[in-house]
């Protein structure tokens, strides 16, 4: 299914359309600050034209409205299948969870109780496996109004893919690809689109944006950076955030130097185990980018799984932390986890802080 221009146009002249009794917005789109992955566009009679992270424009209709002939999703959406849990933390901060009829991690791996609630109570079905391709069948059992995913992996792609062969509606939520954590957060503006709940999205956003500059003022004053590492090992193969990724700037927003800053790019980036070990060599913290149980919880653990950090400074020094396994799923949380970020980096500025988002492996 496409969802592709010129339909608008033809709405705006359909029958049904200048019937229609719904206000015509005073804005023409919603100001985005700093993401770069989507666009939001009031037309006419309440419609909007909406352009996803794979720059496809999907057209949004009054519920109350039918338009024959054309390919649109009706809002506010009612039910929903969500392959991200970034965007089921986006949705938490927007109220509307009970819209999420499915889902790709098992209930286990939840840490958002409306969630886990949902599930058990049997309103939410496991539609997948974690980062496998989903249940094509379960999904169109659903009836959802909307699947919303993201294509980071090639899994994701080719599901993207089947859903348009399928003529399931799908809207990609790329916040990710973001280089600045506070345009990750923004594209909750692009979920509020479904559920006519812009307004409140930028309401949230703009207090966790208050927040978060808040947190960069009191870091600001600090001349001596700490150094940080930040990545992964998996199979052998490292991998870290590139110079122009979110977490990038969110490791800058704290008050410390990330050691691969001049890595060109956004979203991850692969280096060599040499190169990794060579460039920790100079770190003064560590954080590994993973969670428990994929990653251990101690340094020694982590070592035995990984020889080649056994030298790095911050493991010698034990200042290694890692992810806590609801990282990803709190990303209407960025202001909190900047603040455990600068808290890592600057204990001194904040003495009585408790981790969160991030944890301290101890040497084990």
């Amino acid at each position: 299914m496409k969802w592709i221009l010129p339909f608008w146009l033809a709405i705006l002249l359909s029958p049904g359309c200048r019937k229609s009794t719904t206000s015509i917005p005073s804005r023409t789109s919603v100001p985005i600050k700093y993401a770069s992955g989507f666009e939001i566009e009031y037309l006419s009679d309440g419609r909007k034209k909406v352009t996803d992270g794979e720059g496809h424009e999907l057209i949004l209709v009054p519920r109350e409205r039918e338009v024959a002939g054309y390919d649109y999703i009706k809002v506010p959406v009612e039910r929903v299948v969500c392959l991200s849990s970034t965007s089921v933390s986006c949705l938490r901060a927007l109220g509307v969870l009970g819209s999420v009829v499915g889902v790709h991690l098992r209930k286990d791996r939840w840490y958002i109780d409306e969630i886990k609630k949902g599930m058990e109570e049997g309103k939410i079905e496991v539609v997948g496996k974690g980062m496998e391709e989903p249940n094509y069948e379960k999904i169109l059992a659903l009836k959802p109004d909307v699947v919303f995913t993201y294509t980071g992996l090639p899994t994701a792609v080719r599901a993207f893919r089947k859903f348009e062969e399928m003529g399931v509606p799908v809207a990609v939520d790329n916040g990710w690809l973001e280089s600045h954590p506070l345009g990750r957060l923004e594209w909750i503006k692009f979920l509020a689109a479904f559920y006519d709940k812009e307004d409140e999205a930028t309401e949230f956003f703009e207090k966790v944006e208050n927040k978060v500059k808040e947190i960069h003022q009191k870091v600001a004053s600090i001349e001596q950076e700490p150094v940080v590492l930040w990545g992964s090992i998996w199979k052998g193969k490292c991998y870290v955030p590139a110079g122009g990724s979110y977490a990038a700037r969110m490791i800058s927003i704290a008050g410390g130097n990330y050691i691969f800053r001049d890595l060109e790019g956004a979203g991850n980036a692969n280096v060599t185990l040499e190169e990794f070990y060579l460039r920790g060599m100079e770190a003064d913290v560590f954080i590994y980018s993973f969670y428990p149980p994929y990653v251990s919880s101690t340094i020694k653990g982590l070592v035995e799984a990984n020889p080649i950090l056994a030298d790095i400074e911050p493991v010698k020094e034990g200042k290694v932390y890692c992810f806590q396994p609801w990282y990803y799923q709190s990303v209407d949380r960025t202001d909190e986890i900047i603040q455990d970020l600068a808290a890592i980096f600057h204990p001194h500025l904040f003495p009585n802080h408790k981790l969160r988002y991030f944890m301290k492996l101890h040497r084990g």
